[in-house]
């Protein structure tokens, strides 16, 4: 008794195995016949892996194109020119984008053609696009995360106001009082300092008693 075996094939099947030994329009035609969304999910997450791989980019873009996608066009796009960056690979950004042009939004195309004319200066190239998979949102190279704001009051208040009280801590009162009485004179209206003299008087004289 026989039996038949029968072998169906993923369409996808020629993006992760390509055929060997075919020809050019042997490959174009298997490509040509893959889902355009699957074979650019497919590249994506190639190029997470692998950033730096521009083949896999330059397919991305194409399978974007054949998606008819604008966003996604846009997302490949701008992966490409961040890992080729400012002045690298500036002819294949070029031809790109201008196979690109019938696809792509006006706004897009401002972006992108600025971003070859100034390269990532003025953050371009660093903000969020929709579609990309390397992009981090951060608006320029050096993008602080954290800032420290220095207190409004003056250092040159704090420096006799903190010397006074380190006199005081050791029981030089007559310096410290010395410290804050100069310090009012260079600011007589000055209310820290004059309610760490009253303070200070109050002290003094609750020893006394």
């Amino acid at each position: 008794m026989s039996s038949q075996v029968t072998v169906s094939i993923h369409p996808s099947l020629p993006l992760i195995f390509p055929l060997q030994g075919a020809s050019s329009a042997e490959k174009k035609s298997e490509l040509d016949n893959l889902d355009a969304d699957a074979a650019w999910r497919f590249y994506s997450n190639r190029i997470r892996r692998n950033p730096k791989d521009l083949s896999q980019h330059t397919h991305r873009v194409f399978f974007a194109m054949k998606h008819k996608n604008a966003s996604l066009l846009a997302g490949s796009l701008h992966d490409l020119f961040y890992v080729l960056k400012d002045d690298a690979g500036e002819n294949l950004r070029k031809r790109l984008l201008k196979a690109s042009l019938p696809y792509l939004s006006k706004k897009d195309i401002l972006y992108f053609a600025m971003w070859i004319k100034t390269g990532t200066k003025k953050g371009i190239g660093y903000k969020w696009v929709e579609g990309s998979v390397l992009s981090d949102g951060l608006f320029g190279p050096n993008q602080n995360l954290v800032t420290m704001h220095k207190s409004s009051v003056d250092e040159t208040k704090l420096a006799p106001l903190e010397e006074a009280r380190s006199c005081m801590a050791l029981g030089q009162l007559d310096v410290a009082r010395k410290i804050l009485e100069e310090a009012l004179e260079a600011d007589a209206d000055d209310n820290i300092l004059l309610e760490e003299l009253a303070y200070l008087n109050q002290y003094v004289k609750s020893r006394e008693i």
